[in-house]
């Protein structure tokens, strides 16, 4: 990244706080029914996250070794083999311990019966290989959005560097708010989620179809029937028209997919929330690699991407653009001339702070109701 590029990222002004909401209860305006539908997005932090079903068979691994984890979480005697487990892999933990074994977590509960006669295996016949996986994927189950704000700043600073009829993807889209508030602030030709949870991308359909409703509702207040052709300006300073809301079903589509199977060959740009992807990224970078069209864009947040096939173009530090750092990237090279990605992200941990750690974790724990 050029020193200019880079002064731009640190000193442009980017908003703070979200604004205060504007009233949208009768709107005068397709501007205001626009704030009333990105209004309908907002709270998707405070959900409630459904247990997983221990019948599930795409997350039987995942449910069979966290119950492991969490019996012995659970019981004190067994906290020093937990730690005598989990510290060779202490870098893959986001926080210090895994937060799918703690109360909060997607786990199912078990009856007695039930556990037994599913026969699930203890700890101590858990392969070293097995538990990594299982902490990969433990961090890619957590959840967070980026707040109203910082979207609009991410938008802004978009915008101008896309192509016309753009495709966007959100890799871990959760409950759809990206998705769907890129398709109401950008000129997109389609923005596609990918989620691998079943119940958040039940819950992004749920979002989509009462951000419809919210559509349909607004537009009955206007003081005059809404004409395709109608002026509308976007958020970004863009100017479309009515169509773009009325159209907008078509252009949003959810997938229930694992991101590294997903079809990216026609995306211009690709959006991942990647603060809990540490031990993801070597991989996601290779496979974006391979997967992406020339000049795509990409951002991530907080991890890097360090595969050769990504040109950085700016690093938003945090507390600029968002709370945590933003990087943007555009694909670069032909992938059969591109050198081999060295490894990016093979940090030596502390194990000793981390078990003073956890064991002051066991503590909170064991108070928590």
């Amino acid at each position: 990244m050029s020193g200019d590029a880079e002064l731009k990222a640190e000193t442009t002004m980017w908003r703070d706080r979200d604004a205060p909401a504007a009233t949208t209860s009768s709107c005068q305006r397709l501007e205001d029914v626009l704030e009333a539908m990105l209004q309908s997005l907002e709270g998707g932090e405070q959900h409630r996250r459904p247990l997983l079903d221990p019948n599930d068979a795409a997350f039987s691994d995942y449910i069979e070794i966290g119950i492991a984890l969490r019996d012995c979480l659970r019981q004190p005697a067994r906290r020093d083999y937990l730690i005598t487990r989990l510290k060779p892999h202490i870098s893959l933990i986001i926080g210090t311990l895994p937060a799918g074994i703690q109360r909060h977590g997607l786990l199912p509960e078990l009856s007695e019966q039930d556990y037994q006669s599913r026969h699930w295996r203890q700890l101590e016949v858990i392969n070293d290989a097995e538990l990594r996986q299982w902490l990969i994927d433990d961090g890619r189950l957590i959840y967070g959005e980026l707040k109203r704000h910082e979207l609009e700043n991410y938008f802004d600073m978009i915008a101008p560097l896309l192509p016309a009829n753009s495709v966007m993807y959100d890799l871990g889209s959760g409950l759809g708010k990206v998705v769907m508030s890129a398709a109401l602030s950008l000129p997109l030709a389609r923005c596609v989620g990918v989620e691998l949870l079943p119940y958040r991308h039940r819950m992004a359909e749920e979002r989509l179809a009462s951000m419809l409703a919210v559509c349909t509702r607004s537009m009955a207040t206007l003081p005059a029937p809404v004409q395709p052709d109608a002026p509308l300006k976007l958020p970004t300073g863009g100017n479309t028209n009515a169509h773009h809301l009325l159209g907008i079903r078509a252009r949003i589509h959810f997938i229930e997919q694992d991101m590294f199977a997903a079809d990216l060959s026609d995306a211009n740009l690709v959006f991942i929330y990647s603060t809990c992807f540490g031990s993801l990224m070597d991989a996601l970078g290779e496979r974006l690699a391979q997967a992406l069209p020339e000049n795509c864009l990409v951002s991530c947040t907080t991890f890097a991407l360090k595969h050769p096939g990504f040109k950085l173009l700016y690093h938003y530090p945090s507390k600029t653009l968002a709370w945590t750092g933003v990087y943007l990237y555009q694909r670069v090279g032909k992938l059969e001339t591109l050198p081999a990605a060295a490894p990016g992200y093979s940090y030596p941990p502390d194990t000793d702070k981390w078990e003073a750690e956890a064991r002051h974790a066991f503590t909170a724990y064991d108070a928590q109701p």
